[in-house]
């Protein structure tokens, strides 16, 4: 009877810690809601090669609700302004939205993590079956008194002569200096079927 009484107190706390979770969980074994993948870079331009960082990940989090992401990177240049961007791809032909997801200034070596999170919403219907890209963009030294400009949008604190082209496949390596801005790392998270 005891250990029937224990079998029972177990169930329960397991039924309990389940239900209580924030994300659903998949019992079958792995959570098919959230998928990690490799952060690429091209050290040498769009005309490089891309490789991986070493030791990032960018892990999609999906739900009914929406996404989220947590953008782990290194090999950034401390001091410097970044921003983070959702490149969402639509259920139909088109372009993709382009949609800030947040922006800080990098200091520690330069390792940081980001992390944004995108509601679904009239314009963003599949987030659980989106194909998603997140972008990581420089905006060159951070300068005192414009940082939450560089920090807060796409061509914040960018110097038009010093400011890349954008689009699939347009990755430049990051630089130090003051008003360079470029598309520096990528993720792609591929459509769930």
């Amino acid at each position: 009877m005891k250990n029937l009484i224990k079998l029972c107190l177990l169930a329960t706390i397991i039924l309990l810690a389940i239900s209580c979770t924030k994300y659903p969980i998949d019992i079958k074994g792995g959570n098919g809601h959230m998928k990690s993948v490799s952060i690429m870079e091209a050290p040498d331009g769009p005309n490089g090669e891309f490789i991986k960082v070493r030791g990032a990940s960018s892990k999609l989090r999906r739900s009914s609700k929406g996404i989220t992401v947590k953008f782990k990177t290194n090999g950034l240049i401390p001091g410097n302004a970044y921003t983070m961007w959702w490149i969402v791809f639509g259920e139909t032909p088109g372009p993709p939205a382009s949609l800030y997801a947040s922006g800080q200034v990098v200091y520690d070596r330069g390792n940081n993590i980001f992390t944004a999170r995108l509601n679904a919403s009239p314009d963003f219907t599949n987030p659980l079956t989106a194909e998603v890209h997140i972008v990581l963009r420089t905006h060159g030294v951070a300068v005192p008194g414009i940082i939450d400009e560089q920090i807060g949008g796409r061509l914040g604190g960018c110097d038009e002569d010093l400011t890349f082209p954008e689009g699939p496949g347009m990755i430049w390596p990051d630089s130090d200096e003051v008003g360079y801005c470029a598309n520096m790392q990528v993720a792609e998270h591929p459509p769930v079927k």
